[in-house]
């Protein structure tokens, strides 16, 4: 009788061991799989800068509402292949963040380098304060203005690459690259030759209001850079060629007109701007 109670006694404790061991096991399950699930920016490279510790609160805020933003814009090509539907997603996207910056064109954190990743109309040459003045110029006509150009641009495999924007206290400098390309349509689509070059175009700011920048007409000038220089050598001497083009607008319109962009959001790594035709931009600081 000793030894079955023993026994008994034995088995009771064995069991209880198990039981205790699984439990503990898991428990360390549940926490190892929780510190895996942390959500994850889509769409955003390593360069973005990450928002400081005293906008922590606003980061995790706005997280998930800025990811699903670059994925979107990553879908629709920078919004040259977005669907009406994917534009109705971006603007409800962006109408949903929480502006963290009280007065956007007074903060320092305007300054900088931003890559455009998203444009409303399809047009991403638009982030160019030159077709900004183009735009105020033709009014309604401009969007036939911007249909030509991006009919021409992409003939044969071309079309706009990236577009940076440079702002700095009191100025702002555009830089989209462009891909040329050349070709005779009866003979095929592929181009007879084609080569790369940048369209910087650059001019003055003042802040018009807490969220307002405005560039006055008369201060843009453009320098078109052939960076394939071994591609049309004979058009060598068009390279690094500036045209005050604020010249001629001043000419056209009223000298004093000014072109202004409004700053809707602004944080350590995303701004959205949006034109005075209500065109929305949306940028991602880019870092050396």
């Amino acid at each position: 009788w000793r030894t079955s109670s023993t026994s008994s006694a034995n088995s009771r404790a064995y069991v209880a061991d198990v039981k205790s061991r699984s439990s503990s096991r898991g428990r360390r399950a549940v926490k190892s799989r929780r510190a895996h699930t942390t959500p994850r920016a889509v769409g955003v490279s390593d360069d973005v800068v990450t928002s400081s510790s005293s906008s922590s609160s606003d980061s995790i805020e706005n997280g998930p509402c800025k990811m699903n933003i670059y994925a979107l814009a990553a879908c629709a090509g920078r919004g040259e292949a977005a669907t009406t539907q994917q534009r109705d997603e971006m603007r409800a996207l962006v109408r949903s963040l929480t502006n963290p910056t009280a007065a956007p064109a007074r903060d320092e954190r305007l300054n900088g380098t931003w890559e455009l990743v998203y444009e409303s109309s399809g047009f991403p040459f638009r982030s160019s304060p030159f077709f900004w003045a183009v735009g105020k110029l033709l009014g309604e006509n401009a969007d036939f203005f911007y249909g030509a150009h991006e009919h021409q641009t992409s003939m044969f495999g071309g079309g706009c690459g990236t577009c940076l924007q440079k702002i700095s206290e009191g100025a702002l400098e555009s830089d989209c690259i462009v891909k040329a390309s050349l070709g005779v349509p009866l003979l095929g689509f592929a181009p007879l030759f084609s080569g790369y070059g940048s369209v910087i175009t650059k001019g003055t700011t003042r802040v018009l209001d807490d969220d307002t920048i405005a560039m006055p007409l008369g201060s843009l000038s453009t320098t078109v850079r052939q960076d394939d220089a071994n591609v049309l050598p004979a058009l060598n001497f068009l390279n690094g060629t500036t045209v005050p083009v604020g010249d001629v607008m001043g000419r056209i319109a009223d000298g004093e007109s000014e072109v202004t962009m409004r700053i809707t959001y602004l944080d350590e790594d995303m701004r959205v701007s949006e034109l005075e035709d209500g065109t929305q931009l949306v940028y991602r600081r880019r870092v050396a």
